[in-house]
């Protein structure tokens, strides 16, 4: 779909409070709330409106990766932000990274898995003939490696790199060239002992930054208002909102 003129995004985490009869005032805090988009497209072309038809009428949850996730990293922020630690790490809390960002770590001594919206992993989605470039913070050293998947999720082939070790913190990110066929990645992280905001980018550099992709979302509610109408033209103001489910 066309690229939006305007898009505000929401989170909708979940916090209530009580006081005790004491006085205190305590929060309970729904972890990893589920974000919605509003989107409008001033000039949107037939086509860009005939896809938005099509997917908002689906029975089903669609792949969302709004354009922050587009040039930044498309794993989703459960993913990246590991909300839930996976079942081969544990949670370590908030680390300060030597950029000075703030993130949530795990830390594990095998491979860990970040995300879970495709069932015990997440994929996500290539650029036919693109390269594509995995990174992630980790302390004493990293060795990527996943599954490269087709169009229905099946794998294909499983890739790795080199292992590569370090003291302390650090970056590393490697840029991969997927295999015909491949339409998903998965990305997994090891050779190091902790580790934080696990990042999966297209082109040549992995964005150090939370995940903003959307696995599983709703687009529904589209509204279209002509706005230039001739002989061999037919562009609409069209409007769409999407909400992110599981």
């Amino acid at each position: 779909m066309g690229c939006p003129s305007s898009l505000t995004r929401e989170t909708q985490q979940q916090v209530s409070f009580t006081t005790t009869l004491g006085g205190k005032r305590k929060a309970f805090i729904r972890k990893g709330g589920r974000r919605t988009w509003s989107v409008d497209v001033s000039v949107a072309r037939p086509g860009e409106v005939s896809t938005l038809e099509a997917v908002a009428r689906i029975v089903g949850p669609v792949g969302w990766y709004p354009p922050e996730a587009v040039v930044g990293n498309l794993l989703s922020p459960q993913a990246s932000g590991f909300d839930v630690a996976p079942a081969d790490a544990t949670d370590a809390g908030l680390v300060q990274l030597p950029d000075g960002t703030v993130a949530r770590s795990v830390a594990s001594d095998i491979t860990v898995r970040p995300g879970n919206a495709h069932g015990s992993y997440e994929m996500v989605p290539l650029r036919p003939g693109q390269s594509v470039t995995v990174g992630c913070w980790s302390v004493g050293g990293q060795n990527f490696r996943g599954f490269w998947r087709d169009a229905t999720g099946v794998s294909i082939t499983n890739w790795s790199v080199p292992a590569t070790s370090w003291a302390g913190w650090g970056w590393y990110e490697a840029t991969l060239t997927p295999p015909a066929g491949a339409a998903f990645i998965e990305l997994h992280v090891a050779g190091g002992t902790q580790y934080a905001l696990p990042s999966v980018s297209w082109g040549a550099m992995a964005a150090q930054e939370l995940g903003t992709g959307c696995p599983a979302a709703v687009v529904h509610s589209p509204s279209h208002s002509p706005v230039a109408l001739w002989q061999g033209a037919n562009y609409t103001n069209s409007s769409y909102s999407v909400t992110e489910v599981g």
